[in-house]
């Protein structure tokens, strides 16, 4: 997964977990923000990944990054656990909400990853 795919589909989980809109979320492996603004309001994801200059939208499990003209899927499972596949990279990911962090397990990349609000 691209790393930008992957703070959006972690952006995502968070606001949709958390219940709220969010403006950034911080990346731990690459020790930056990546400014994101998104709200999640019922299953509707509209959000603007400012650093890329690209929307994210869709109805959850079915999202659309608009930079990579890619598909997502990102379905919650319940507990903050979210199940993802990006057609882009042709990767199954995990995603778990726990508090203000989302810790993302990339399935083609063999690696964690970790994010936060």
């Amino acid at each position: 997964m691209k790393p930008h795919v992957r703070a959006a589909a972690a952006a995502v989980a968070l606001a949709h977990s958390l219940g709220r809109p969010i403006v950034r979320v911080y990346g731990h492996e690459t020790s930056a923000s990546c400014r994101i603004t998104l709200a999640v309001r019922g299953r509707i994801v509209s959000g603007y990944d400012h650093t890329r200059h690209c929307y994210v939208t869709g109805a959850l499990p079915n999202l659309y990054h608009h930079g990579e003209k890619s598909h997502l899927i990102l379905a919650p499972k319940g507990f903050g656990i979210y199940g993802g596949f990006d057609h882009d990279s042709t990767s199954h990911f995990l995603v778990k909400v726990t508090g203000s962090e989302a810790h993302m397990f990339d399935d083609k990349e063999d690696t964690y990853y970790a994010y936060s609000v």
